[in-house]
């Protein structure tokens, strides 16, 4: 594992391990959360032979659990009996003397802290996509949102097109979920995406579902229109979505492993949804 500065989470192991504490306190009490935690790390191989490690995630895990007021006295009596003994240090004494000073002055700050009065308990917020949208087969029809984006692709179509395109309406048919993350603590927590095909047409209304009849995939980035998109339904919402349909025929086939991001939540001047839309149909 990295370490890149003397803070306490500035190495590769806390940072691995962030999604997996939120994982583990989301799901569970204190107790079971911590029996989750330490099974999980003893199965990776950590153990307080190598103190480096040892340091990593026992200080990363009291300072997360610091930060939302759930830190133990069991953890910190532990966490602070390493910093007093000077456990983990010899990996920094051989950085030389001033590399070996700035942590310990960390380390000092981080007991000062501990010892303070944590905040008070508050909610864990996980970062995932953790129910998929859609049944498999559905068809959906959605706006076009252009008014507000960035035009990007002057090559395909013009900026009085792009914005034109607003209010109009594409179609798309969901195929399967891509689960990006499961949580190795608590596998309840993961990150699923749905992917969908893109039907290569612009209709100015809401289309039937046998407007579809003759129209081909898009040319996205892989085969049969495909790709993929964040598992929100705040964003269908947004764009007064519609099931115009169910077609469950042709749903397994080999997308060549291949995976296209169309992000609904991005908009910069090099990357938005309807952009991406666009492109495929015009490519």
């Amino acid at each position: 594992m990295g370490t890149w500065n003397t803070s306490i989470n500035g190495n590769d192991t806390a940072q691995d391990l962030k999604s997996e504490y939120k994982a583990a306190f989301f799901y569970n009490d204190v107790e079971t959360a911590l029996v989750k935690i330490d099974k999980y790390i003893r199965l990776e191989g950590f153990d307080e032979s190598d103190e480096e490690e040892w340091c990593n995630y026992y200080y990363s895990l009291a300072d997360f659990m610091w930060s939302y007021g759930l830190l133990t006295e069991e953890i910190l009596n532990k966490v602070i009996t390493m910093i007093d003994s000077g456990f983990g240090l010899d990996i920094w004494e051989e950085s030389g003397l001033k590399v070996l000073e700035k942590r310990k002055k960390v380390l000092n700050e981080f007991k000062t802290k501990l010892l303070s009065q944590q905040p008070v308990n508050k909610k864990i917020r996980l970062d995932f996509h953790m129910n998929p949208i859609f049944e498999n087969g559905d068809i959906i029809a959605i706006q076009l949102k252009t008014f507000d984006k960035y035009y990007i692709d002057k090559s395909r179509f013009s900026e009085a097109f792009f914005r034109d395109c607003d209010g109009k309406y594409i179609v798309l048919r969901k195929v399967c979920d891509d689960i990006s993350y499961v949580s190795a603590v608590e596998p309840r927590v993961k990150d699923i995406w749905a992917r969908f095909q893109l039907y290569n047409k612009i209709f100015d209304i809401c289309p039937n579902v046998t407007d579809l009849n003759g129209v081909e995939w898009a040319k996205t980035e892989n085969t049969n229109g495909s790709f993929i998109t964040e598992s929100n339904m705040f964003y269908f919402k947004k764009r007064n979505y519609k099931i115009i349909g169910s077609d469950k025929n042709n749903l397994a086939f080999d997308f060549n492993n291949v995976i296209n991001v169309y992000s609904f939540g991005i908009n910069k001047p090099w990357f938005n949804f309807e952009s991406k839309i666009l492109k495929a149909i015009y490519n």
